[in-house]
C-alpha cells in the first residue's frame, strides 16, 4: 500500500512539473511573439530568439552595470560636489544663479579650503559614502541576453540603427547600407574630396573671432567659449531607414519570416553629426541670434501647446477647409548663397540688442560666420570624405533657423501672389510642415500651391486638404461636438502608424523617478492635446495598456495617471514664464541599483551647515541627487561611423 502510495506521489510531482515546463515555453514563445513587434530584420542575418529579445527591450534600455568601480564612482562624485560647495562658500555665494551664461563652461576652479563647519560636512560625510554598502540586485538581463550583446557587436556585415520616425529597431544589410549612402552622395548636393584640413577651418573661423573681440563684441565667458582649445574631428554622415515607406504586407511578410526578397534598404534620411568639428561652437554662438529672428514671424508655432492655443481661439466657419503642407527636402535644396542672403534681409543688430543680453554680432559678422558652417561642411563615410555643397545639413546646429528665416521668404512670397488671400483664417508653420484654414473653395487652394510650387526650382509642396479631420504636428484637429456648437476646432492626440510603443523598458537599469516622470510626462501630453474627456479617459486607458507591455505594474501607473486626471487642462496650456532659477546644491553621479540612501548620507550632517550663522546664508537649499546614465544599448550597439 505504501509502495503504490509513492509511485503515485511520485507520478503527480511529475505531471505537475510538467505542466510547468509547458506553461514557462507557452509563455516564452507569447513573449517572443510580442517581441517581433518592436525589431524589423531586413538583413540576411537571422536573429535568433535571445537576441530579438534583447533588442525588443529599446535602444533606450541601460543593462545593469558592472559592480567594479561603483563605490568609487560615488566617491569621485562626491569630490567633484565637495569642490562646488567650497567654490561657493569662496564666493560668498554671490555668483549668479538667476541666468546662467548660454555659453558656459566649467571653470574647474579648485578653491582653498572652507570653514571649519563646512569641511567637518565634507569629511563626516565621505565617511559615510565611504561605508555603503552594495545590496544584492537582479540582473535585468539573463546570461543568453548578455551573450547576444557581444554577439551582436561582433557581427560585421549588419548595421543596427533606429528607425525615420518611429522607435522600431531595424536590422539592415551593411552593403545595401552604404550603397544607399554613396547614391545619395552621388547626387548633386554633394562632392567627394580629399581629407579636409581642420586647423585651416578652426584658423578662419578664429580670425573673425578675432576681429570681433577687438571690437569688444564678446564677454569673458563667451570669448572663453569660443577660443577653448579642443580636439577636433570631421563630421558623420549616418542614415535613418524609413521604413515608412515601406508596403505594410512587407513588412508583415518579414516580422512573420514569410520574405522572400530579403536583404531590402529602405530609403535613408541623412544626417550629418557635427559634435566635435570646428564649426559645433561657433554654430552654438550663431544660433542664439538667429532663434529670436524666427519668433518673431507672424507665422511662427513654437510647439504642440502653442499651436493648441492659437486653434482654440478661433471662432471659424462651418464649411471652412483644414490643410496641412509640406516642403520637401526644405534643408538640403536651398543654395549657400539663397539662405545667407535670406538671413541679411532678416538680420536687425538693433533690433536683436533690446531682446538679448550679449552683444549682437554685426551682420557682416553674422554672415562670415555662417559661411563658413555652410561652405565647410565636410563629413565621412564608409572611409571617403566629402562636403555638401547645396543646403544645410540635417544635424548642424543653426541649420533649422537659417533654413526657416528662407521658408518664411517664401511663404509671404506665396501668400502675396494668392488672391484670395484674405479667405485664410489662420496659416502656422513649424519649420517646414504648414496649418493653414481657409474659408473658400477647394479649386482656390489647389491654387494656392500651384504658386507655391513655381516659386523655387528645388523646394515643392505636397499638401492634403479635408473638410472634416486633418493631422498637424502630434495632434488631430477635426470638426467634433465641440465645433458643432462652439465652432471652435475639436482637438485629439495623433498616434503615428508607424508607432510601436517601444517605451522605456521597466527593468532598465534607471531611477525610479525616471519612470514616474516619463509616465506623468506622456499622461500631461493627453490631456493637453485632448479636448474632449471621453476622448481622454480611452487615450489614457489605451497608454496604460501599453505600459503593461512594457513592464510596468497598474500599481505604479493608476496613481500618476489618476492624479494627471484631476489636473486642469488650460493650466497645461498656459505659456511657460521664466522662472527664477532657485539655488541648488547637486551630486551628479551614475545610477546603480545596488546603492540605495545617498541622499540620508548627504542629509544626515547637514544641519552643521543649515545651523551655522554664516553657512545658513550662502548653503539657503538641502542638496540634491542628479544621475548621469550608464551605457544603454544604443551607445552599445549602434554607431555613426561605418567601417
Amino acid at each position: 500500500m505504501t509502495r503504490r502510495f509513492k509511485r503515485k506521489n511520485k507520478r503527480s510531482k511529475s505531471f505537475r512539473a510538467g505542466l510547468i515546463e509547458q506553461y514557462k515555453f507557452r509563455e516564452r514563445v507569447e513573449k517572443e511573439e510580442k517581441a517581433r513587434k518592436y525589431v524589423l530584420n531586413l538583413s540576411n542575418h537571422e536573429l535568433n530568439n535571445e537576441e530579438v529579445l534583447l533588442l525588443s527591450k529599446g535602444l533606450k534600455f541601460i543593462p545593469t552595470p558592472k559592480t567594479k568601480n561603483a563605490k568609487n564612482q560615488i566617491m569621485l562624485s562626491f569630490n567633484e560636489f565637495a569642490r562646488k560647495l567650497r567654490c561657493k562658500y569662496h564666493f560668498g555665494g554671490q555668483e549668479k544663479t538667476n541666468n546662467l551664461h548660454p555659453f558656459r563652461i566649467k571653470s574647474g576652479f579648485e578653491p582653498d579650503r572652507g570653514c571649519e563647519n563646512l569641511e567637518k560636512y565634507i569629511e563626516l560625510t565621505k565617511l559615510e559614502l565611504s561605508s555603503i554598502q552594495m545590496r544584492q540586485t537582479h540582473d535585468n538581463l539573463s546570461l543568453r541576453e548578455r551573450h547576444a550583446i557581444k554577439q551582436l557587436k561582433s557581427l560585421k556585415d549588419v548595421v543596427i540603427k533606429k528607425a525615420d520616425k518611429s522607435n522600431t529597431i531595424v536590422i539592415l544589410d551593411k552593403e545595401m547600407y552604404k550603397r544607399e549612402g554613396e547614391k545619395m552622395l552621388n547626387s548633386p548636393h554633394y562632392e567627394e574630396v580629399e581629407q579636409p584640413s581642420l586647423h585651416e577651418i578652426d584658423n578662419a573661423i578664429m580670425k573673425i573671432i578675432g576681429e570681433m573681440k577687438m571690437n569688444s563684441m564678446f564677454d569673458k565667458e563667451t570669448i572663453k567659449y569660443l577660443t577653448s582649445g579642443q580636439t577636433y574631428r570631421v563630421g558623420r554622415l549616418y542614415l535613418l531607414p524609413k521604413i515608412h515607406k515601406l508596403n505594410e504586407q512587407l513588412i508583415t511578410n518579414v516580422r512573420h519570416g514569410a520574405c522572400n526578397e530579403l536583404p531590402i534598404m529602405p530609403p535613408g534620411r541623412p544626417i550629418i553629426s557635427q559634435i566635435g568639428t570646428p564649426a559645433e561652437r561657433i554654430g552654438h554662438y550663431c544660433d542664439y541670434f538667429l532663434v529670436p529672428i524666427v519668433r518673431m514671424q507672424n507665422t511662427y508655432i513654437k510647439d504642440t501647446s502653442d499651436f493648441i492655443n492659437k486653434i482654440e481661439s478661433l471662432k471659424l466657419n462651418p464649411d471652412c477647409l483644414l490643410i496641412t503642407y509640406d516642403v520637401t527636402s526644405m534643408y538640403t535644396n536651398m543654395t549657400f548663397d539663397e539662405l545667407l542672403n535670406a538671413v541679411g534681409r532678416s538680420y536687425n543688430e538693433h533690433t536683436l540688442q533690446s531682446q538679448l543680453e550679449l552683444n549682437c554680432p554685426t551682420k557682416q559678422n553674422m554672415l562670415d560666420l555662417l559661411k563658413i558652417i555652410l561652405e565647410n561642411n565636410y563629413f565621412e563615410f564608409n572611409g571617403k570624405h566629402y562636403r555638401q555643397r547645396i543646403g544645410a545639413a540635417m544635424g548642424a546646429v543653426p541649420s533649422p533657423e537659417i533654413c526657416d528665416i528662407r521658408m518664411y521668404e517664401i511663404t509671404n512670397a506665396m501668400m502675396s501672389q494668392f488672391q484670395y488671400r484674405e479667405k485664410i483664417a489662420f496659416h502656422g508653420r513649424y519649420r517646414d510642415d504648414g496649418f493653414i484654414i481657409y474659408n473658400g473653395t477647394l479649386q482656390e487652394a489647389n491654387h494656392l500651391f500651384e504658386i507655391g510650387n513655381a516659386i523655387h526650382d528645388l523646394l515643392k509642396f505636397t499638401y492634403e486638404i479635408s473638410e472634416t479631420e486633418m493631422t498637424f504636428l502630434d495632434t488631430t484637429v477635426f470638426k467634433g461636438n465641440r465645433f458643432s456648437t462652439q465652432n471652435v476646432l475639436d482637438i485629439k492626440t495623433h498616434m503615428k502608424k508607424t508607432n510601436n510603443f517601444q517605451y522605456l523598458h521597466r527593468e532598465s537599469a534607471h531611477p525610479t523617478s525616471v519612470f514616474k516622470g516619463f509616465i506623468k510626462g506622456e499622461c500631461y501630453r493627453l490631456l493637453r492635446n485632448t479636448s474632449d474627456n471621453s476622448v481622454l479617459d480611452s487615450a489614457l486607458q489605451s497608454f496604460n495598456d501599453k505600459l503593461m507591455l512594457r513592464g510596468y505594474c497598474e500599481t505604479e501607473t493608476i496613481p500618476i495617471i489618476q492624479e494627471v486626471k484631476h489636473k486642469n487642462r488650460k493650466d497645461l496650456l498656459k505659456p511657460k514664464s521664466a522662472k527664477q532659477r532657485k539655488e541648488k546644491h547637486i551630486l551628479v553621479t551614475k545610477f546603480d541599483p545596488r546603492i540605495k540612501g545617498i541622499k540620508k548620507r548627504l542629509m544626515k550632517h547637514w544641519k552643521l551647515i543649515s545651523e551655522d550663522s554664516l553657512l545658513k546664508t550662502i548653503f539657503q537649499s538641502a542638496p540634491m541627487i542628479a544621475y548621469k546614465k550608464h551605457q544603454n544599448l544604443g551607445d552599445i550597439l549602434t554607431s555613426s561611423i561605418v567601417y
